[in-house]
């Protein structure tokens, strides 16, 4: 498994530049917050300097990729004629996207650090924000907060690049996730008006995951007609179904 990864980072490395997607999440935040004055406060530091859709992008993108061009180059064949197996190769994938976004959150965070101590000296990360507490506690809940929505995301993403054969139609229904949260809101809540028991659709789990750390739970539990529990409960249970499905037309696609 070890030489698998280490072929799998070179990969990423090489043929996807990682390392231009993090050199670019860590001058997000430092160009938003240098240059928008709008960007100077607390709601933006403790969102990265508006870089959190950037990670969800870069994040998404190169999930994808990872999995259509081991097919698109052909990379797949000297992968399965070694001695690694279909599951091992594709618990690399999820081992090296999560690793991935791992680093992404971290360039990110370092450049908004490095940006609030230069273009907002006076910013004081021990002030109260909210109900969650300061800002390095709104930090770390909006850091997890998109993390949750991206591996949730990401298993869409990895399932349909399986299916379809093809990277962009599993990117563009990942950038439709993120940025048309608005639209499938109303698109959701159309349809539990329509049937009550439309609540537990994918959809409107994955927006009730996305209000996180936004509001408090007893809100949350009146929006979405659900307890905070069973709403967590509902989303694990989509995400091993989303991910199970991904591997076992991973398993059988032919190469």
């Amino acid at each position: 498994m070890l030489t698998l990864m280490k072929q799998e980072y070179y990969k990423a490395f090489k043929q996807n530049r990682l390392y231009i997607w993090l050199i670019l999440g860590f001058l997000f935040p430092v160009a938003i917050i240098g240059i928008f004055k709008s960007a100077k406060t607390a709601g933006a530091v403790i969102n990265l300097g508006q870089s959190l859709i950037y990670v969800q992008m870069a994040g998404i993108i190169i999930t994808a990729l990872s999995i259509s061009q081991e097919f698109g180059f052909g990379t797949i064949r000297p992968l399965l004629s070694r001695r690694f197996s279909r599951g091992e190769v594709f618990i690399s994938k999820l081992l090296l996207n999560i690793s991935v976004y791992i680093g992404l959150f971290l360039s990110a965070f370092i450049g908004t650090i490095l940006a609030t101590v230069i273009f907002i000296p006076g910013y004081d990360f021990s002030q109260k924000y909210g109900y969650v507490g300061n800002t390095w506690h709104a930090i770390l809940i909006s850091i997890m907060d998109v993390a949750i929505q991206m591996i949730f995301v990401a298993a869409l993403v990895l399932m349909v690049t399986n299916m379809v054969k093809s990277s962009g139609a599993a990117i563009g229904l990942g950038v439709v996730m993120i940025v048309a949260t608005p639209i499938i809101s109303v698109i959701s809540l159309k349809l539990i008006d329509l049937a009550p028991i439309l609540k537990w659709n994918p959809f409107n789990i994955y927006l009730g995951i996305s209000s996180i750390g936004q509001i408090e739970p007893s809100a949350m539990k009146q929006l979405m007609n659900m307890s905070q529990g069973a709403m967590i409960i509902a989303y694990l249970i989509y995400i091993i179904l989303m991910y199970g499905i991904a591997y076992l037309i991973f398993r059988k696609r032919s190469v």
